[in-house]
C-alpha cells in the first residue's frame, strides 16, 4: 500500500474554504481515480495550529504517477494551493 500524506496550513480566513474543497472537490475526484482506496482528512484543533493532514491510500506507485500527473489532478491543486499556506507531502510505501 502507498500513502500520500499532504499536511497544510490554511490561509487565515480560508479554513472553511479549505475544507469545503477537500470534502467535495478533492475528495471525489480521488476516489474516482483507479487504485484509490481511501481519502481522509484530519484537521488539528490546537490553539493557534488549524493544520489539515489528507490522507490518501493508493494501492501501488503505478497507480500514483498517472494522478499526480493528469490535467484534472492540477486544477483540483491549484484551487487547494489558492487557499493554504505552507505544504508538505510525501509519500510512504507501506509493507503489509
Amino acid at each position: 500500500m502507498i500513502y500520500f500524506t499532504v499536511h497544510c496550513d490554511p490561509l487565515p480566513g480560508k479554513e472553511e474554504d479549505l475544507d469545503r474543497l477537500l470534502a467535495n472537490n478533492a475528495k471525489s475526484y480521488w476516489l474516482a481515480q483507479p487504485g484509490v482506496s481511501s481519502f481522509h482528512v484530519y484537521g488539528d484543533k490546537l490553539v493557534g495550529w488549524p493544520e489539515r493532514t489528507i490522507m490518501i491510500e493508493v494501492n501501488d506507485l503505478t497507480a500514483l504517477q498517472p494522478i499526480l500527473e493528469s490535467l484534472e489532478r492540477r486544477q483540483v491543486r491549484k484551487e487547494f494551493m489558492n487557499l493554504v499556506d505552507r505544504v508538505e507531502s510525501q509519500i510512504q510505501d507501506v509493507v503489509v
